[in-house]
């Protein structure tokens, strides 16, 4: 078992050292985890917390899987440190992997450059794209978010996500990072049917034309910058910190807007990817014919037990690059370790049709959080697919009136005691599970692709608990 823990003194040097994330100083709630275990979190008294976070979004195959472990393990044996000008047999294979073995069949994946997370995966995206094309500007979304490095930041419109200061006091204080945003970045509508913000109702606003009115917009938007300046827009297949599912017919029709357009067409795969929603990548599930030209993942390639991300892209693109001198590198990117817990990952989740796992799990744990949404009267929708699930909390299902009148535009500055997801998590905590959200009013919940039918029960009750309570104060 190693050397003791003395966890008193851990708690001291945590308090005393360490900046702290989404929360102030005398905010911050002590929460040490001694190790992991599948879809728990284990604290060094033996509490066992279950998981519905999945930390971000991004334990895939489950904590600790024995196959990632053993490849780690191989390597750590074999390698210190290759950088990326040289090749390991794990750089190699993983790239195989994922454009032969996963991709192949789909016929529009050439090559891949590796990076270290999901937010370099975008920024060397969005390079790629601007060199490609000669042309500056990226369309994003509304509640888009695409990581923390300075280029992604530019991306993200999930007001929540960009990096910003929140003051806990009663005057609101905000401040945005200055001069974070590039101006290469400008903002499309987004596909969030519950509350449209053209105004439309959905399906209804499909009798307005073969297209729907955000994805029009968008279009228009597009031309008004104009065709000479737009390199590429980018899309999360389903909104992560934005938490929305996007209608059945939005993908489709903006991968046909760009095709007619000849712009490029960005996937950022990051959170969906490598079987979050059911499929291999997100995108897959609105349509197999469709085809990015880039494509960002990160988070499940290796199930996060180690960082590692990449960049994959079409035939084109990657002929264009072989004629080039790029003069771009990252210490760390290609880096054997990280690769061999991919190639560990990548070969157990097709050994085990994880995707197809993390499908059946979906449509047992989608069908148990319907039957929430018909209980109680603070559910005003559910929605989502595989392990990743989204969950519209209000006071009036009628008037769709949320609970957090800013809902996805919050600062979260000053009194969030009033936020629903913070008190649903403290409602599950008492059942031993995590499970809330990122946005105020919305539930973002999804466990690892391979959870038992018992610890989706377990959350399903935890929530029922919580929302028996929230239910009580509307």
């Amino acid at each position: 078992m190693g050397k003791a823990i003395d966890w008193n003194k851990i708690e001291e040097w945590n308090d005393k050292y360490l900046i702290k994330c989404f929360c102030t100083k005398d905010e911050y709630q002590w929460t040490p985890i001694e190790r992991t275990e599948g879809d728990y979190l284990i604290m060094p008294d033996g509490t066992r917390l279950l998981d519905f976070f999945n930390q971000l979004y991004c334990v895939n195959v489950g904590q600790k899987n024995p196959k990632v472990v053993e490849y780690v393990k191989e390597a750590l044996e074999r390698y210190g440190f290759v950088w990326d000008i040289y090749t390991t047999d794990y750089k190699a294979k993983v790239a195989k992997i994922i454009i032969e073995d996963i991709l192949g069949e789909y016929g529009w994946a050439a090559k891949i450059r590796y990076t270290n997370t999901g937010g370099e995966s975008v920024e060397v995206a969005s390079m790629i794209a601007r060199l490609y094309t000669g042309k500056p500007l990226i369309a994003t979304r509304e509640h888009a978010y695409h990581g923390v490095t300075g280029g992604a930041v530019a991306l993200n419109r999930v007001y929540a996500g960009r990096s910003h200061l929140s003051g806990a006091g009663p005057d609101k204080f905000v401040r945005q990072v200055p001069g974070q945003n590039s101006g290469n970045a400008f903002v499309c509508p987004t596909p969030f049917c519950y509350r449209c913000s053209l105004g439309h109702s959905y399906p209804e606003c499909k009798s307005c034309g073969s297209q729907l009115p955000c994805v029009l917009a968008t279009e228009r938007m597009i031309l008004n910058h104009g065709l000479d300046q737009v390199a590429a827009i980018i899309t999360e297949p389903a909104f992560g910190a934005g938490t929305i599912m996007p209608p059945d017919e939005y993908l489709p029709q903006i991968y046909e807007m760009t095709r007619r357009l000849g712009i490029l067409w960005i996937v950022d795969e990051v959170l969906m990817g490598f079987g979050r929603l059911g499929e291999w990548f997100g995108h897959q599930k609105y349509g197999k014919h469709l085809k990015p030209d880039i494509m960002t993942v990160a988070k499940g390639i290796t199930s996060s037990q180690i960082p590692c991300g990449a960049v994959i892209v079409n035939k084109e693109i990657a002929d264009f690059m072989d004629t080039m001198r790029w003069n771009h590198v990252s210490t760390f990117s290609g880096h054997p370790i990280a690769l061999a817990a991919a190639q560990g990952n990548l070969e157990y989740m097709i050994e085990n049709n994880v995707p197809e796992m993390a499908k059946k799990a979906g449509e047992y744990f989608g069908a148990k959080l319907k039957e929430l949404e018909a209980k109680h009267k603070t559910v005003g929708l559910v929605a989502g697919a595989g392990m990743f699930w989204q969950v519209e909390l209000v006071k009036n299902k009628e008037t769709k009136e949320p609970f957090v009148k800013d809902d996805r535009y919050t600062g979260f500055a000053g009194d969030l005691s009033a936020n629903p997801t913070g008190i649903i998590l403290s409602k599950c905590i008492e059942k031993g599970v995590l499970l809330g959200g990122f946005v105020p009013n919305t539930l973002r919940i999804g466990a690892s692709l391979t959870v038992s039918k018992a610890d989706m029960d377990k959350a399903i009750d935890a929530l029922d608990y919580a929302l028996d309570y929230l239910d009580t104060l509307v």
